[in-house]
């Protein structure tokens, strides 16, 4: 589903901030056009997308502030409701002797006592903002990066991960991720203007409320911004990061140490704690471009960034006074019950979604949605059996692999909060207290190293309106919100939430054998051989053929999507399409089924929106996530009576088959 995209719809609403030579050309917008009658819906056949959605499309609201909103995002609008609803009755029922309620109602009134917030100020943040202002050089630097991490769970240049290891996923790795960017995404520093805007303006803000001279602040923050942008131009694409070949880098002690030349890498590998033999580096020339600014020449620099990290990190839960200096767009937010609600959903966002989970998983959805998950499978076993381009050593392979994923469904029931809560009675504060939260995430993936892998860890909260597949354990997140009524309606139809729910579910599975799913076996080990030279070389055409399709698929008649950039997402969508179309040959379900599907994907947006999309996002657009996917469907073919003349119709030879 959604990765991170919105950022780049934050870009028309900033001011320029870096200098007009960095800056990316303006996308052309088609002319408006004065439109004199009203729209008329269009056919099944010329545009499925719109036929389904035109009610919606053409009388839906853009809530104030937007650039988008969605079936998905009236969802998470829904879920907002329920989350505050969920606080609301945990504030009120004091009685309560659950640990999670307790958490959720002392962080909500330590978020509303303002006189308690403004008495404990930032002081318990100083002490590493001491030591970042005090280094001297960047190996004492270092030692400073590693406080901010262990300390306040804070990154700054130096992001290590634990995670399976991808040649053999029975064990950990430590990995070397590209550095901590305040929330931006690589192509909003290189296509667009938000980046280098946002942080600059957060390292300005930053050092104001740090009572810097405004001249000197804005004249450090513009070199931050530089330096940022900088390094991730030097940085890979989004698009190439999913790529193994590209960010799986094992690196011995030895090789660090050329690759980062200006800082001693025993000292840093020790200070944080990670005193390994090797480890791997996720992007190359993001590190080659840090390591330029390890030097005396950019500490300021080096020392403003971190600044501005830890900040950021922790800019929801600063004094009111200090979120009005600081001026950040997030703390101009008043404190209300509202921006309180917003503080813990954020916070204790496993613990809201452990109380949620309890509530909407009940055994009747869960037994649904297990009975959906299993018709997929049997569906996808199916089409493996039967897929051409594989050989019986390959289709065996395949099989292995759909039988060997583990589905996490609702909420992780065995979650304990790594942390505690102090109450207010007890001397705690909401700072204090959201400081222990991320400490304890640092010191849980600390604790990983020494232990077996667990497939079963979950990868988002229950609260989440997403679903995800990992490919190194090859399991498949559906969190709690997904199974709410407003995307699995039981009453609604078996075909009707096999169109929604059932799509991202076959979506995932799907992923497991997409373009990057397929490098991987059913353990999760990385195995790019694991299929033979002449199924590779198949699977090699078919995303070619897949490549091409979608580059040349129109949007609003001017706009092509960028087919490689969204590759591994188009073949999740055509494979789990396949999928379910395979369960039935029932027109009246089939029709069910589609108009499911494109309901789904319905949306209001505009042309900037599409444009920023367009840039960077690894998904297509809602509207060729159904037009195009049920053009390769010959099924749809059958139940629409779509003819070659018809603006729906793709030729046999051009439709996509992914099994």
């Amino acid at each position: 589903m959604r990765k991170k995209w919105l950022f780049f719809l934050t870009v028309i609403l900033m001011l320029p901030f870096c200098c007009s030579s960095c800056a990316p050309e303006a996308p052309v917008m088609p002319e408006k056009k004065t439109v004199s009658t009203p729209p008329q819906r269009p056919s099944v056949k010329e545009n499925y997308y719109g036929y389904v959605n035109f009610d919606y499309i053409t009388h839906g609201q853009m809530p104030p502030g937007k650039f988008r909103f969605g079936t998905l995002d009236n969802i998470e609008y829904h879920m907002e409701e329920k989350v505050s609803d969920i606080i609301d009755k945990c504030v009120k029922n004091t009685s309560s002797t659950d640990i999670f309620e307790y958490d959720i109602r002392e962080m909500y009134e330590q978020y509303l006592d303002t006189d308690a917030r403004e008495k404990a100020g930032i002081s318990a943040l100083m002490p590493v903002v001491g030591m970042i202002e005090s280094c001297q050089t960047p190996d004492e630097m270092m030692t400073a990066l590693s406080a901010m991490y262990h300390d306040y769970g804070t990154a700054a240049f130096f992001n290590f991960k634990v995670a399976p290891d991808c040649i053999d996923t029975s064990v950990y790795e430590v990995s070397l991720r590209m550095m901590n960017t305040c929330g931006n995404m690589k192509e909003n520093f290189t296509r667009t203007y938000a980046g280098s805007q946002e942080v600059g303006k957060l390292t300005e803000n930053v050092l104001n409320a740090l009572q810097v001279d405004p001249v000197e602040a804005k004249q450090r923050a513009k070199n931050v911004a530089k330096m940022m942008s900088e390094i991730m131009r030097a940085s890979m694409d989004s698009d190439l990061m999913q790529e193994m070949d590209k960010h799986y880098n094992p690196y011995t002690k030895e090789q660090l140490r050329q690759l980062l030349t200006n800082i001693d890498t025993d000292n840093l590998l020790q200070v944080f704690g990670f005193d390994v033999d090797h480890l791997i580096v996720f992007d190359v020339g993001h590190m080659e471009k840090i390591n330029e600014y390890l030097t005396p020449e950019h500490l300021r620099e080096m020392k403003d960034y971190c600044l501005a990290c830890l900040m950021f990190n922790y800019q929801s839960v600063l004094p009111p006074s200090y979120m009005q200096d600081s001026g950040s767009e997030q703390n101009k937010e008043k404190n209300t019950i509202k921006s309180a609600k917003k503080l813990v959903a954020e916070k204790l966002e496993e613990e809201i979604g452990v109380v949620y989970g309890k509530e909407i998983c009940t055994a009747e959805k869960i037994n649904a949605t297990e009975k959906m998950l299993e018709d997929i499978r049997n569906s996808c076993r199916d089409l493996i059996s039967k897929c051409s381009r594989l050989g019986e050593d390959a289709k065996a392979k395949c099989l292995r692999k759909l039988d060997n994923i583990i589905f996490l469904l609702g909420y992780n029931k065995d979650y304990r909060s790594p942390f505690e809560i102090t109450a207010a009675k007890d001397g705690g504060n909401l700072l204090m207290n959201t400081i222990a939260i991320y400490r304890s995430k640092v010191q849980q993936q600390m604790a990983e190293l020494t232990q077996p892998v667990n497939r079963y860890t979950w990868d988002m909260s229950p609260i989440t309106v997403n679903a995800v597949y990992s490919p190194f354990v090859n399991t498949v997140t559906i969190p709690a919100a997904v199974l709410s009524d407003e995307y699995f309606d039981l009453s609604k139809g078996e075909y009707r939430n096999l169109g929604m729910l059932g799509y991202i579910i076959a979506h995932e599975m799907n992923h497991a054998f997409d373009s990057h799913g397929c490098t991987f076996d059913e353990n999760g080990c990385y195995l790019p051989e694991w299929l033979s030279e002449e199924e590779r070389t198949a699977y090699a055409a078919l995303q070619e053929k897949t490549i091409a399709y979608y580059s040349n698929y129109m949007l609003l008649d001017v706009y092509r999507i960028n087919g490689k950039q969204t590759l591994s997402e188009n073949l999740a969508d055509l494979g789990a399409m396949q999928c379910l179309a395979n369960i039935t040959d029932n027109k009246e379900e089939l029709q069910q089924l589609f108009e499911g599907v494109a309901e789904q994907w319905a949306a209001l947006t505009n042309v900037e929106s599409v444009v920023m999309q367009l840039s960077g996002e690894l998904h297509s657009p809602g509207e060729a996530r159904v037009n195009a996917v049920l053009s390769c469907m010959d099924k749809f073919y059958e139940v629409y009576d779509i003819k070659e003349t018809d603006k729906m119709y793709v030729s046999p030879d051009d439709r996509i088959r992914v099994w």
